[in-house]
């Protein structure tokens, strides 16, 4: 439309602002209604048809919630908080016959012990064991308690409830601590990625072959009465099933000889990846199954001045928009991510690095011509050759 520059300028002059007179609108709107028209000998009636149909389709999309849409692409992020597997890398795995009946056995102490229905059987079981030492005279540290607790906990829980067995008169939290007695299925659900708590978690297999780094994980986690936080990289992710509940798990190889050196900047040496049966002889400090309910996201880069160590960087979770969380106090229901506090900053030494205030001693940099003998640099080149002065 060039010729609107020619008398644009003047019309606005003349007759004012253009939303008065101009019907730039209108002729656009009838652009809009001749692509309704689908039977050319009828024109009225294809224009009625398809505005129509417009106008229903846009009164279902603003009042009408639809539960799964035909024909439209799902949500990426949709179920992110509760916890979905990818299907790209799933598989079924059988711990007897892949050999790691021992990992399995971990995951599912872990599972129990972190379980609110099961706590007061963890209490009594080890009032069970301190009983069971005093009677006999000797005397056991927590330590040593709590080791036994993590070695024979399952088995006596399993028989515990074996005593009880549940009938059709019990409750549903009942029937559900007795499925739990019994154990996870042995037969689990593996995955290359996950969605919970906001974020999209991977395996250190997958971040290798991927553009993104997201096997980065940090919780904290308390060792007697200390509050620790811990690093590491997921491993592994089963998904254990107990009497139709599933409970995501994460495998992970945790970093030693953490130092915080200020309050945003942290390193750590993550080592190298071991054997899968190696896991089950750990300590319990080294936990290396944890739920993946507990754990957020963090980043590690490479430390320039140490390349043996890496540097974490804390994730940011972000989930306006995502399972209904439309807004701030949506948002606030699910809890921030968890971030260390200035009460804690302050009890803590950092443990700063030495910055080089002085030059480094000698030339910032060598001639390779600086050796020769009988060399002069104020003559030295001329067109590319050397001259020496004899």
């Amino acid at each position: 439309m060039v010729h609107l520059l020619v008398h644009i300028v003047e019309d606005i002059i003349q007759l004012g602002p253009m939303f008065l007179h101009s019907m730039m609108p209108f002729e656009r709107m009838n652009g809009v209604i001749k692509g309704y028209v689908r039977n050319r000998a009828r024109p009225d009636g294809s224009i009625a048809k398809g505005f129509l149909t417009e106008e229903c389709i846009s009164f279902c999309t603003s009042y009408l919630e639809i539960e799964n849409p035909v024909g439209l692409p799902v949500n990426r992020h949709l179920g992110k908080l509760a916890g979905w597997g990818h299907r790209d890398g799933s598989r079924e795995m059988h711990v007897d016959f892949k050999g790691r009946i021992a990992d399995f056995e971990r995951a599912n102490l872990v599972t129990l012990q972190h379980i609110d229905v099961v706590d007061p059987w963890v209490v009594e079981h080890k009032t069970f064991i301190a009983k069971t030492y005093s009677d006999q005279g000797q005397q056991r540290t927590d330590g040593d308690i709590i080791k036994e607790h993590n070695s024979t906990f399952t088995r006596w829980f399993k028989d515990k409830m074996l005593t009880y067995p549940i009938d059709e008169d019990s409750s549903a939290e009942e029937k559900l601590i007795f499925a739990l007695s019994q154990g996870a299925e042995h037969n689990l659900m593996t995955f290359q990625a996950y969605d919970i708590n906001g974020y999209t978690f991977y395996t250190e297999e997958k971040d290798m072959k991927s553009d993104y780094q997201n096997s980065g994980v940090t919780m904290e986690s308390y060792t007697g009465d200390v509050k620790q936080r811990y690093y590491g990289k997921i491993e592994e992710i089963w998904e254990l099933s107990y009497a139709r509940e599933n409970v995501p798990m994460f495998r992970v190889r945790w970093a030693k000889n953490v130092i915080k050196e200020d309050r945003h900047f942290t390193t750590m040496v993550i080592p190298e990846a071991k054997s899968k049966t190696a896991g089950a002889k750990v300590t319990a400090k080294y936990e290396p199954w944890v739920l993946a309910s507990q754990v957020d996201q963090c980043f590690f880069i490479i430390d320039p001045q140490k390349p043996s160590r890496v540097v974490v960087r804390r994730g940011k979770r972000s989930i306006i928009g995502m399972d209904g969380a439309a807004n701030e106090l949506d948002f606030d229901q699910y809890g921030d991510p968890k971030m260390e506090d200035d009460d804690d900053d302050d009890e803590e030494p950092y443990t700063t690095r030495r910055s080089r205030t002085t030059l480094p001693k000698g030339r910032p940099f060598k001639r390779r011509s600086l050796g020769v003998p009988g060399l002069n640099y104020s003559t030295a080149r001329k067109k590319g050759k050397k001259i020496v002065k004899r």
